[in-house]
């Protein structure tokens, strides 16, 4: 792998290792079961009130819905793409994304938002405040025919974050997550436990909590007018979120026995930005996804060896090891179910490898001084030769 030349400048680097990714977003056909997954971040205001946002959303595949691409790289391009951007200040535009990762065993896809028009992927899409003395903007995108879960139907939904533009916190960035858009939990486990976690490029003090239905259920745009959400939400029964992320979850057939192996139930949590003096709430990105019950006889692989949350320096090459086993002895398969930082080999890279039923996967990852001052999430996926995942972050 290249290195750069160092800098005085770092990044911090968030590898969302969830082995899960949080995306998933239309059906395999037309049903109404298209959306999976989503959340959203947003990077530093320039000084022409200009901020880039990111997405990542998911479906399932195959599908018939607005010529979404069912290969890994494709592109739905602008003229064909029903996503569409409301930024908050009376503007909305049309964006396009590229399908990053289809996990087969779900048949699911993830994708990012982005820019093509130049022939060259850059992610995120890019927008211009007034200069009208307005410094907070919401902004949002939303649609129906979400997949039905055992405490949400198939009901409209929306996802939000909060953009500062100026003011007292003109130099603030968003917090940035990533989450698989199915998190497995073995059937009738009493401990279960999930790691949330995000990173953010100002240091800042994050807090979880769990997302409202107003907040995530509130009803789609048309034309910019929202209409009520149909159905109704609950949150996930005997669930816990504490403000520093841990999911904890008692599925026993005692607590939680809904009848129906393999049942999803979604989850709708907030990460807020907090100031680290007087603890207001600076910005807050959404995460929407589901956990899904599974076969009590099959515990999900684990992971061995798992690198911790770091910061890596520009000019340099950070390598990240990560190795996984299961109970079966078969090795399981590691991958990463999200957009790298860089698509450039010479700034990331990654190869895996099997021996003795372990598998390792080797990352590098070489900064370049674009990336200064920036947070990133990775999603990383253990899967075992039924089906079964595990997944963790890292940022």
């Amino acid at each position: 792998m290249n290195t750069i030349k160092a800098e005085v400048n770092k990044i911090i680097f968030a590898l969302t290792s969830v082995g899960l990714l949080i995306l998933l977003f239309f059906p395999a056909s037309l049903s109404a079961s298209h959306f999976r997954y989503g959340t959203m971040s947003w990077e530093e205001p320039w000084d022409n009130r200009t901020i880039r946002l990111n997405m990542e959303i998911g479906w399932t595949v195959p599908h018939e819905w607005g010529g979404i691409p069912t290969t890994v790289g494709g592109i739905n391009t602008e003229s064909n793409s029903k996503i569409e951007i409301f930024w908050g200040d009376g503007t909305s535009d049309v964006v396009t994304y590229k399908v990053t990762a289809i996990d087969t065993n779900t048949n699911d896809a993830v994708s990012e938002m982005g820019d093509n028009s130049t022939g060259t992927w850059i992610a995120g899409a890019l927008h211009t405040y007034p200069d009208n003395g307005t410094e907070e903007y919401v902004v949002y995108w939303g649609s129906g025919s979400r997949l039905a879960s055992h405490n949400m139907g198939t009901g409209s939904w929306s996802h939000k974050t909060k953009i500062n533009i100026g003011g007292t916190y003109s130099s603030n960035v968003s917090p940035v997550s990533k989450v698989p858009p199915v998190v497995q939990v073995q059937d009738n486990t009493s401990d279960f436990k999930y790691q949330l976690l995000a990173t953010d490029a100002n240091d800042d003090s994050l807090g979880y909590r769990w997302g409202t239905k107003a907040e995530f259920y509130s009803g789609v745009a048309s034309d910019g007018v929202w209409t009520d959400a149909s159905g109704s939400y609950y949150k996930p029964f005997g669930m816990t979120l504490s403000t520093s992320g841990l999911v904890t979850w008692d599925v026993s057939d005692s607590v939680v026995d809904n009848g129906t192996l393999h049942s999803l139930w979604v989850a709708v949590m907030m990460v807020e930005d907090l100031d680290s003096s007087s603890g207001d709430n600076k910005s807050y990105i959404p995460i929407d996804f589901f956990f899904k019950i599974s076969d009590p006889a099959n515990p999900a692989p684990t992971f061995t060896r798992f690198p911790p949350n770091s910061t890596v320096s520009l000019g340099s090459t950070k390598i990240f090891t990560i190795k996984s086993i299961d109970n079966s002895g078969n090795a399981p398969t590691l991958s990463i179910l999200s957009a790298p930082p860089s698509d450039n080999e010479s700034i990331w890279d990654n190869e895996t490898s099997t021996s003795g039923g372990v598998t390792t996967l080797t990352i590098e990852f070489s900064p370049d001084s674009s990336m200064a001052n920036k947070s990133y999430a990775v999603n990383i996926r253990s899967t075992d030769n039924a089906g079964m995942t595990k997944d963790q972050s890292l940022s």
